[in-house]
């Protein structure tokens, strides 16, 4: 199965550039940092920051590639397939999961595997350099090392089980979920020794990148924090100004994306109107998987509701999210509808109980089936690189412009920051902050003003350089020089829109 879903992603593997999806680009920067000796650093930024933003370890493993393969852009295809092997391994632990864990008949776990891993959404982030692989080859590694360790004890098997658990943070600070739910796990399973085993090392895993990151996120600009600094300190900051009805807002709003997501998803035909109602009745199966798993798999079904609470309150779109544990939510209805099948052949059990219990079978079966459609449709129409085509369209106007009209030394602000610096060399600034209340109500044109600004003053850019697809474009025109601040001077109009600008300072 591993070896099948790798080769499915591996001929999805295109020549097109990196970088092009902010994520992508920093993990690439980071990695190009460490395999040059300028350690763990936002080389890209002025000053060359520390990185504080992203958890180290999947940039570290791209960093090995770089090392084997140094002169960019021609090691590109090289370092595309990391994540295509990650997905294979990823999808072979699955599998066991799924037998072992899950006690699903091997068809059935290795047919949800397929569907849910080699799939168009998974299939998309595999292509661009995100960590979800690394994410779902590491979770599944440490689901079966905790489930183990929780049911037949051993302080070595918890050692090995929480330091799993602390790598997963260390490929995306949202697998700290992972944590509280082993111990917790552990402790039900009266095995406090191997709780507190765990615990430590976990903790010990993840101590030395925390205080990495206390002690240097300070040394980023105030302008760039939020875009560049702690994930977790943004948040909590956030959330002591706006409060309760913010974080009622936030859980609304991703709640409702959810849904919309997995009703395009799972159920790609038919009357769109009963896609909320197919997608509770999804999430019935899901839970009755879950509670069927407890005492098999007791860390993993606690992973998932503490995951899935800090997905609905981070004020973020969720979707990056779901695909990072979507192969798991799959195995979940399968088994969903592997019970409900089981439940409806019981001899004593009530008709309404068969009945329902055959139509949680039929509405997992179906909703398996329709993301199978769902994704084939998506390869045969080519959306697995659609986006990395269009933002490579429109970003790339603005790399040659800058390639052109710049030199080495020169300091650019643009859209794009981490893909123009990869193409050109040069240091760049960005032309965005991410704002508090960027996801619920995106960005006033004052605020997008005011945001330029203060980026401007505190790096001193030479020239602003905005693609046709950016949104700051628009507030370009407030920035006219008045009481001592920053002008842009046009200079150029580029392909697709975009216009180049130089910055003035008074």
């Amino acid at each position: 199965m591993g070896a099948l879903v790798a080769a499915i992603a591996l001929a999805a593997i295109t020549p097109l550039p990196v970088g092009v999806f902010w994520d992508d680009g920093v993990y690439l920067i980071t990695a190009k940092a460490l395999a040059s000796g300028a350690g763990y650093g936002f080389v890209h930024l002025p000053g060359a920051p520390p990185a504080v933003h992203f958890p180290p370890l999947y940039p570290a493993l791209l960093a090995l590639v770089w090392r084997a393969g140094p002169v960019f852009p021609a090691n590109v295809m090289l370092l595309k397939l990391v994540n295509p092997i990650l997905l294979g391994f990823a999808a072979a632990l699955a599998c066991a999961f799924g037998v072992r864990r899950l006690a699903m008949p091997p068809l059935a776990a290795a047919a949800a595997v397929l569907i849910c891993t080699a799939s168009l959404p998974l299939i998309v982030v595999t292509g661009v350099l995100f960590s979800e692989p690394l994410f779902l080859a590491v979770l599944f590694l440490a689901l079966l090392l905790a489930g183990r360790v929780a049911e037949s004890g051993g302080l070595r098997q918890a050692l090995i089980a929480g330091l799993a658990a602390g790598a997963l943070v260390l490929v995306r600070t949202a697998g700290f979920a992972l944590l509280p739910a082993l111990v917790i796990a552990l402790l039900v399973a009266r095995r406090r020794r191997e709780a507190a085993t765990a615990a430590a090392a976990a903790l010990a895993a993840i101590a030395p990148w925390q205080l990495w990151v206390l002690s240097r996120a300070s040394a980023l600009a105030p302008p760039l924090r939020g875009s560049y600094g702690p994930y977790v300190d943004w948040v909590l900051a956030l959330y002591r100004a706006r409060g309760a009805p913010f974080a009622l807002t936030v859980m609304r709003e991703n709640v409702l994306s959810l849904f919309r997501t997995l009703g395009i998803a799972l159920f790609p035909f038919g009357v769109r109107e009963l896609r909320p109602l197919l997608v509770t009745l999804v999430i019935v199966v899901v839970v009755l998987a879950m509670v069927s798993a407890r005492r098999r798999a007791p860390a993993a079904m606690l992973f998932l509701c503490f995951y899935f609470a800090l997905v609905l309150a981070w004020p973020y779109a969720p979707d990056r999210f779901l695909w990072a544990v979507w192969p798991l939510l799959g195995l979940l209805v399968a088994s969903g509808a592997v019970e409900s099948w089981r439940l409806r052949k019981f001899a004593n059990a009530r008709a309404s109980v068969r009945a329902s219990a055959a139509l949680a079978c039929a509405v997992g079966t179906i909703a398996l089936g329709g993301h199978a459609a769902y994704s084939v449709r998506g390869m045969l129409r080519h959306w697995w690189d659609a986006a990395v085509r269009a933002n490579a369209a429109a970003l790339m106007p603005v790399a040659d412009w800058i390639n052109a009209h710049t030199v080495r030394g020169d300091v650019v602000a643009c859209d794009g920051e981490p893909f123009v610096y990869l193409y050109t060399g040069r240091t760049v600034v960005p032309v965005h902050i991410l704002s508090p209340d960027e996801y619920l109500a995106g960005t006033p044109l004052e605020q997008a003003a005011d945001d330029l600004r203060a980026l401007f003053i505190a790096n001193r850019p030479s020239y602003a350089v905005f693609s046709g697809s950016a949104a700051e474009l628009a507030a370009a025109p407030l920035l006219d020089g008045v009481n001592g601040t920053p002008r842009l001077e046009p200079l150029d109009t580029l392909p697709g829109g975009g216009v180049a600008f130089r910055v003035v300072f008074p």
